[in-house]
C-alpha cells in the first residue's frame, strides 16, 4: 500500500489530479528498486499474470476505499488508466456496491483461480470475437499468418504463444508500436476464428 501511495502522489505529482498511470506502466515500477514487489516473471504466463493483476488491484481498491474515506480523492481503477481526481461532493462516503470492486477485494477468487480458469477467460474472450459474422477472406488469413510468422497446420497452443511473444515485444505499453500491437491482435482474432468454426 505504500509502495502505491509513494508512485501514485510523489511520482505522479503530490497534487490531488495525478497523471494517469497503466497497469502495465505500474508493474514494471512496482518491479524495480526500491520496491522490487514482483519478480520479473510476474507476466511471462496466463497464470502468474493474472495473479500478478489480481494482487493489484485488489490493494489499488482497498486504497481506493480508504483515500475516499480520508477525502483525500476518487481512485479511478483501469488496466489502462489509474488515477487519483479529486472527490465530487457525492463521493465522500463509499460508493454504492461496484462487483468489480468487490471480486478484486474478495481474496478467494485469487485462491480459487486456476491455469485453466484464466486460459477458459481468454478463450471466452476470442470466442466472442469468432462469433462476429464478418467472413475471413483467404487473403487476410494469409496475411495473419505473415504477421505472427506462422506456417500451417499450427495448433491453438502454438497460436497463443506466437501471439503472446509477439505483442510482449510490440505492446504500447511496453514501449512498442500501437499499431502493430492492433495488427498482432487483428491477425491472432482471424488465425483463433479458424478454431472456433471447426
Amino acid at each position: 500500500m505504500s509502495a502505491l501511495e509513494d508512485i501514485l502522489l510523489t511520482d505522479n505529482g503530490a497534487n490531488i489530479e495525478s497523471q494517469p498511470i497503466s497497469e502495465y506502466r505500474l508493474i514494471t515500477k512496482l518491479q524495480k528498486p526500491p520496491y522490487s514487489l514482483f519478480d520479473s516473471e510476474a507476466l511471462r504466463e496466463p497464470l502468474a499474470m493474472f495473479r500478478c493483476h489480481f494482487v493489484l488491484f485488489h490493494h489499488l481498491y482497498q486504497l481506493q476505499n480508504s483515500w475516499i474515506k480520508q477525502g483525500k480523492g476518487k481512485l479511478t481503477i483501469h488496466t489502462t488508466k489509474i488515477v487519483l481526481t479529486p472527490l465530487k461532493p457525492s463521493q465522500h462516503v463509499i460508493e454504492l456496491p461496484d462487483p468489480l470492486r468487490d471480486y478484486y477485494l474478495d481474496w478467494q477468487n485469487f485462491d480459487k483461480t486456476n491455469t485453466q480458469d484464466v486460459e477458459d477467460l481468454l478463450d471466452s474472450f476470442w470466442q466472442k470475437m469468432a462469433s462476429d459474422p464478418q467472413i475471413t477472406s483467404p487473403q487476410d488469413k494469409q496475411s495473419a499468418l505473415s504477421i505472427l510468422e506462422l506456417t500451417e497446420p499450427f495448433e491453438l497452443k502454438t497460436l497463443k504463444q506466437a501471439y503472446r511473444a509477439k505483442q510482449h515485444q510490440h505492446h504500447p505499453d511496453k514501449g512498442g508500436d500501437a499499431g502493430k500491437s492492433k495488427q498482432l491482435q487483428w491477425a491472432y482474432y482471424v488465425l483463433k476464428r479458424e478454431f472456433h468454426s471447426q
